[in-house]
């Protein structure tokens, strides 16, 4: 079957050659939408003033690629934390966008956004200002002629694209890898199907949450915090305190025997230690020493709030 999406990435001549060159993708064209002005040319959008934003149109055969592949590629083609702007070209016409089609485009856009926000904070870049709007109501205009898959025409023509240079989650872990079984086999489409996909990509695929959103970053609830996956007992309120990061902490897990440590060099040069339950093996977060926070371990374990589940007391 043959779906069509819209990108808006800033200029849309490096867009569109990144797309062309997919698998999978059967067709592209360049033009402008979400502005007030039919049938703009380009040089009334490069005014600002009619409100369009450059746009390239996708279309592509879902036995061949997923939308959910062309998100990732849109995510890492551009910065999507700069408003207005890419590299040297500013104006709203360059913006970041996503038009979709159908209530599961709108998912899977809002769905990579968070785990892409959440990956990038993880490297100290702003949040996104990405827009996700419905395609409906907004023509594509498409653009003249000689915008038409003008790298093509013009090999080494303009192509500004700048990008955050941090992969999507998925392609950084692709699976969990482990040195030996755990007692709790995870059936990753079960686990799927029964939590959020930034949930899934944070215990299976060991992406971060984004900083300050957490389920549980503050909360001073009395309970034990069990792993989402398998439900293993893993902290206490008790241990939990304010370390201000933006993810909730705790000095000590319930034992030593509830967690597993990784070495973790992601990162590299620099060397984390990654938390994993020990049970099942699910990502939770990472733990840090000697920052000096007064509690009784000098230690952070600094968890991700989607690899909890609160249990009161």
């Amino acid at each position: 079957m043959i779906e069509t999406g819209y990108f808006a990435t800033g200029c849309f001549w490096g867009a569109e050659r990144r797309f062309w060159q997919t698998p999978g993708v059967t067709e592209t064209a360049v033009g402008y939408m979400g502005g007030s002005k039919a049938s703009p040319s380009y040089e009334d959008v490069c005014t600002g003033a009619t409100g369009h934003a450059e746009i390239v149109r996708v279309r592509f055969d879902t036995s061949l690629t997923s939308y959910r592949k062309l998100l990732e590629l849109f995510w890492e083609m551009h910065d999507p934390t700069t408003l207005n702007r890419q590299g040297n070209d500013v104006g709203t016409q360059y913006r970041s966008a996503i038009y979709y089609v159908g209530d599961s485009q709108r998912e899977a856009a809002e769905s990579t956004s968070a785990l892409y926000g959440a990956a990038i904070a993880a490297e100290g870049h702003g949040p996104i200002t990405t827009s996700i709007v419905s395609a409906s109501g907004h023509e594509f205009w498409e653009a003249e002629e000689y915008h038409q898959r003008y790298l093509e025409k013009n090999p080494k023509g303009y192509d500004c694209h700048a990008n955050t240079g941090v992969r999507f989650p998925s392609e950084l872990a692709p699976e969990i890898v482990v040195s030996g079984a755990y007692p709790v086999v995870i059936d990753e489409a079960a686990l799927r199907s029964r939590v959020d996909e930034l949930s899934f990509e944070v215990l299976r695929r060991a992406a971060t949450e984004q900083p300050f959103v957490g389920e549980y970053t503050d909360t001073e609830t009395v309970g034990v915090y069990k792993c989402k996956a398998c439900d293993n007992e893993l902290f206490r309120s008790e241990t939990k305190f304010h370390s201000g990061c933006g993810w909730p902490s705790f000095y000590a897990p319930t034992s030593s025997d509830a967690v597993e440590l990784i070495e973790d060099r992601s990162l590299a040069p620099r060397v984390r230690t990654e938390v994993r339950c020990a049970k099942c093996g699910s990502h939770l977060g990472h733990v840090f020493e000697g920052e000096g926070y007064e509690v009784p371990t000098d230690q952070r374990w600094c968890i991700n709030s989607v690899s909890l589940v609160l249990q009161p007391k």
